[in-house]
């Protein structure tokens, strides 16, 4: 992953609330700022990492804007290495499992590339797009999906008033990261969200 995931330390936070709920995860990660997926398939220390785990989960993250770019650029530059990371981890680990993290649409759309690709010009078009392309990656690989950006859309179409984004208007704010860490806690653990008080782990 990248920096959506070391914000805020996501994965301690994952960790935190499966403590409080009396489950144990012993957790590693690579996270490189603005690292895309190609990035992490020819970095040694990811690599490293996958193959020598012995994991149960590896959770994979693209680059928060690539999924969304158009289909020809995805299927260059985003399929072949979520293909090439999840065979990799299923190659080293016997009874490991690939998630995808699927992140959401910024604030307010792509600003910095919608003359060219105007579907991502709002956080709507952008946040479909990135839920489409990565069921895709999840489908091809056999894999599970943390849907991340489904709850953020859940939550922003209700109107609960909750911050979800840092002031970039991009990155988690604290909320946004405890929301996603509740998400991954379900998926990882297979626990009911509701049970997890808001607040009880921080």
């Amino acid at each position: 992953g990248n920096s959506y995931t070391s914000s805020n330390n996501l994965p301690s936070i994952i960790s935190s609330i499966a403590s409080s709920k009396g489950d144990y995860m012993n957790f590693e990660s690579n996270l490189i700022g603005g690292a895309t997926l190609q990035d992490h398939a020819n970095n040694n220390n990811t690599i490293d990492l996958i193959m020598n785990g012995n994991w149960d989960y590896v959770v994979l993250q693209e680059q928060s804007q690539y999924p969304s770019f158009p289909i020809e650029q995805v299927e260059q530059e985003v399929f072949p290495y979520a293909n090439q990371l999840s065979q990799i981890t299923k190659d080293s680990n016997d009874c490991s499992n690939v998630i995808f993290f699927m992140t959401w649409g910024r604030e307010n759309g792509d600003q910095d590339n919608c003359s060219n690709w105007p579907p991502i010009c709002t956080y709507e078009g952008m946040d479909d797009l990135l839920r489409e392309r990565y069921l895709t990656m999840a489908n091809n690989n056999e894999a599970q999906i943390s849907p991340v950006g489904a709850v953020w859309r859940s939550i922003r179409d209700s109107n609960y008033n909750i911050d979800l984004y840092s002031s970039d208007g991009s990155h988690p704010s604290f909320i946004g990261s405890y929301i996603t860490a509740v998400c991954f806690y379900t998926t990882l653990f297979q626990k009911n969200p509701v049970d997890i008080v808001l607040g009880q782990e921080l």
